[in-house]
């Protein structure tokens, strides 16, 4: 057995060393020996993958952002499939304190639904223009379905009419008209899901041809608001893109300026910038490409997508720092270019790599997640992470290699003022270690605390910043529409024909009651209502008998008369057998912790109250559909975090041979994901499924840092060096703290009306804090505390 060990680990060794001898010897010294060979083929490669971009999708469809075997998911796409697409947009048109029911808005209205009804991806419009109203003719003895406004150009006596008809029906009124009267609503289903973005293009071109119109001499500038989560879906793509883009390079800036100032380098700077920007495109395109090829929405480019630039970003600049700030501190040393870079590469191959291998592989964890948006990410982001790393050992020093640096400059020759600042800082570790280490573990147990106080919210509403267009507009429909959100209850049951019996309808009655009851509810749609207004309309319009009917005989006679018009559309809301149909309710924006407790509420009301029967009861639609999204959130950031550090922990005691060395790489960055998530808590920023990626960017720079120190530590161990903290923090500070601080230049997401991107733009700059700090105090403070014993 001990044989078979020592074995085990003689070809684990040879292997590592191996690896590391081809790198070094094979791909380092050919990029050195040919540059320009090298630059051309990596640029070539390059340029076929930037290619891809073209091919890259946006899509911010909640939904696929699920596992398809989730009951929510299950019953919503069979809801689809039966009897429809269940999301909305919403159009609301008019002017505050000013009645909407008017002819020439009616006129405008109507023309907007006509031109969007004639819309491909549209299923139907519903508007004053497109409803119809219900009567009994004596004539015949039928129930008659006709349009509510019978023509563009109405008549005084024809509004008075539709007019009447609206506040005689309460439930179709609430759908299409303000509480206030003074703005129409037009409510668009579409086709499918996968047009929502081509669709709220249309609707805004539509939009912007009726900017006012005149009545009573008057002309009225128009106001128009916008939402349903399916307007958010399409809206969504179209803001972030060109937000991010803009945020992102005003982050690029910056971190030039940062590297500028440090590096007093135009030639070192445009070097790195050149690396990352390169590893950026070349990875966008890679998820253009495997997208075209595969067709799988799990490489959509989606809301969650945003930050993974910005990961890439943070990455790939460290390396280039680490490269750049190595070569100028051995060509300070050696005054000569060529050994300056091949001793720094001889250096840093092992780290680089290391952090490669580490964090590709924490991102490759996310295909575990059950959030199936995530797996994509977590692909491409290891393909982008592989990418600046062979960009790293390759394009990087043939560059380096050509370029005429001045070694007598002062750029080369003296050290920076962050240089100087950093080696007083490792003398200050090495005397008094306790006096570093107490008070980063106090402020550790105080973040641990913060932890427990983080809040889950996963509304894609409250996402966005007071003043922008699908906030207001949601704030604006919950106050005076029917809500952005939708409850739907699928109602099944093996018998057809089963839901023509009145037993059963008061049974759907009951759940729509109590669906009703909830304060966040403001609107419910289903069969019962139908059934009830074609009593009373039967019935000479008598309100008292706007009511189920008490045989299965008179249910049968409503359907039959009814269904005799063209214009019926139960098929909508009620099967073909008659054994499954659709309760609806409409609901104001609220809370995720409301979320759960109206889902459990409503679980719990069904299970008492309507046990007793054959029909099943089926849950979905947005609000369930969110209240599932809470806990896979969650699930995803605690597994994505889990596997990461075991996953670390085990290559990095395999490439350091020792498993106390393993520890204390995962050591700083366990830490600055406590304290992050830590002032999350405190300073009651919530998790959302933006937020949560903020743990990966830490894992990204933190195992960078770490593993930086640590190979440092080690290399000088084996050498026998004495005074080995300072030497390291001397050889290493400077480039961590240069990396931390010119990845602040993130913090410009915080200008971002997307408030968790502006959040991930503030935590970017206490994640860059903790990393660094962590390595340089708590993981060297305790190396340097229990050296002995390593």
């Amino acid at each position: 057995m001990h044989n078979k060990i020592v074995y085990y680990y003689a070809v684990k060794l040879i292997l590592i060393n191996l690896i590391l001898k081809y790198l070094k010897t094979y791909l380092i010294n050919n990029s050195l020996k040919f540059p320009k060979i090298t630059i051309s083929l990596t640029l070539l490669l390059n340029a076929f993958l930037i290619y891809g971009i073209q091919y890259v999708v946006q899509d911010d469809d909640m939904v696929k952002l699920l596992p398809k075997n989730i009951e929510s998911i299950t019953t919503f796409e069979d809801i689809r499939d039966e009897f429809g697409n269940s999301e909305f947009m919403y159009i609301a048109i008019g002017n505050k304190g000013s009645n909407a029911i008017n002819p020439e808005l009616l006129k405008i209205a109507w023309e907007m639904s006509e031109q969007i009804e004639g819309y491909d991806p549209i299923e139907e419009v519903i508007s004053i223009p497109t409803a119809s109203k219900i009567y009994f003719s004596h004539l015949d003895s039928s129930i008659i379905v006709e349009d509510l406004m019978p023509q563009k150009n109405i008549t005084t006596s024809q509004l008075d009419s539709i007019v009447q008809y609206l506040n005689n029906n309460i439930e179709l009124k609430k759908n299409i008209v303000s509480k206030n009267e003074d703005y129409l609503n037009i409510v668009i289903r579409p086709k499918g899901n996968d047009r929502y973005a081509d669709i709220t293009y249309f609707i805004h071109n539509i939009t912007d041809k009726y900017p006012n119109y005149t009545i009573n001499g008057e002309i009225k500038n128009l106001e128009y608001h916008y939402g349903g989560q399916a307007y958010v879906t399409g809206a969504v793509p179209g803001l972030v893109a060109s937000e991010v883009k803009a945020l992102i390079l005003i982050g690029l800036a910056l971190m030039c300026f940062v590297l500028l100032i440090n590096f007093r380098n135009i030639a070192a700077v445009a070097i790195i910038i050149s690396i990352i920007s390169l590893s950026l495109l070349g990875m966008l395109g890679f998820m253009g490409w495997i997208y075209n090829f595969t067709k799988s929405d799990i490489f959509y480019f989606t809301l969650n997508h945003t930050s993974m630039p910005i990961v890439l970003l943070t990455i790939a600049n460290s390396d280039g720092v680490h490269i750049v700030g190595r070569f100028f501190k051995e060509l300070r040393l050696l005054k000569n270019i060529d050994k300056a870079i091949r001793k720094t590469m001889d250096h840093l191959t092992l780290p680089i790599t290391l952090t490669s291998i580490t964090t590709s592989l924490a991102f490759l964890t996310l295909i575990f997640s059950p959030l199936t948006g995530m797996n994509g990410y977590g692909m491409v982001l290891a393909f982008g992470i592989c990418l600046a790393w062979l960009l790293s050992l390759t394009l990087m020093p043939a560059i380096i290699s050509l370029v005429k640096w001045e070694i007598n400059s002062k750029a080369i020759n003296r050290k920076s003022l962050l240089e100087k600042l950093i080696d007083k800082f490792g003398l200050l570790v090495i005397k008094n270690p306790k006096k570093i280490l107490y008070p980063s573990l106090l402020f550790l147990f105080i973040s641990i605390i913060g932890v427990t106080l983080i809040n889950v919210e996963v509304n894609y509403i409250k996402m966005f910043r007071k003043g922008n267009i699908i906030r207001d507009s949601a704030i604006f429909l919950d106050n005076n529409m029917t809500g952005n959100l939708n409850l739907m209850v699928n109602i099944e049951t093996d018998k057809e024909g089963a839901l023509k019996e009145p037993e059963n309808l008061k049974k759907i009655e009951s759940i729509e009651k109590y669906l009703e009851s909830m304060e966040v509810v403001t609107s419910t749609i289903s069969i019962t209502d139908i059934v009830k207004q074609l009593h009373e309309t039967i019935m000479d319009g008598d309100s008292n008998y706007y009511s189920i009917p008490d045989t299965r005989q008179e249910v049968n006679n409503l359907f039959f008369l009814y269904q005799m018009n063209d214009d019926s559309d139960l098929d909508k809301i009620i099967n073909y057998e008659n054994n499954s149909t659709i309760v609806t309710s409409l609901m104001k924006t609220f809370s995720t912790i409301e979320l759960i407790e109206y889902r459990e509420n409503i679980k719990s009301y069904i299970d008492q109250e309507l046990k007793d029967t054959d029909l099943t009861f089926r849950l979905s639609g947005i609000m369930i559909i969110l209240a599932e999204f809470i806990w896979l959130v969650i699930k995803s950031s605690l597994l994505s975090i889990g596997l990461s550090m075991l996953i670390i922990f085990i290559v990095c005691t395999i490439f350091f041979k020792s498993w106390k060395f393993g520890f204390l790489s995962i050591l700083p960055l366990g830490s600055a994901i406590i304290v992050n998530f830590g002032l999350m808590g405190l300073l009651g920023i919530d998790l959302t499924h933006m937020t949560a990626i903020l743990s990966s960017i830490i894992i990204g720079v933190g195992v960078d840092f770490s593993i930086h120190y640590t190979s440092e530590y080690r290399e000088l161990l084996k050498l026998k060096k004495s005074n080995k903290t300072i030497s390291t923090i001397n050889n290493v500070g400077h480039p961590i703290i240069l990396d931390a601080l010119s990845n602040m230049g993130f913090a410009s997401l915080m200008l971002s009306a997307i408030i968790p991107l502006a959040q991930i733009g503030g935590l970017m700059v206490f994640a860059m804090v903790a990393c660094s700090f962590g390595t340089l105090t708590l993981l060297a403070s305790s190396i340097e505390y229990f050296k002995h014993k390593l």
